[in-house]
């Protein structure tokens, strides 16, 4: 069964719209994915910095009840000066120890 010219330029031509059907869906898959990649990159990276940023809450109200505690405890004050300044008490004798 011969074709005529008409029959072959309409198999030609179905088939390369086939052609470009399947390229156009390739190239948006593919598209796709990259996009879907970058999408979980970046929430990686929002965990991450959530984290960071949980931690640095963390570490200021450590240090913001530090710091109220040397403002309003006295005897806190009192041995923090003593343990870390190697401050005394004008009638007491400090003694160190090399470790």
């Amino acid at each position: 069964m011969a074709l005529n010219k008409k029959q072959r330029r309409e198999r030609w031509l179905a088939l390369g719209l086939a052609f470009l059907t399947i390229s156009c869906m390739v190239f948006f898959v593919s598209v796709l994915l990259g996009t879907y990649r970058e999408y979980e990159h970046f929430q990686e990276r929002e965990r991450r910095i959530v984290g960071d940023l949980e931690q640095a809450r963390n570490e200021f109200a450590r240090r913001e009840a530090y710091f109220y505690r040397l403002l309003n405890d006295p005897e806190f004050l009192e041995r923090v000066a003593r343990e870390r300044l190697g401050y005394a008490r004008p009638d007491e004798l400090v003694f160190r120890f090399a470790e």
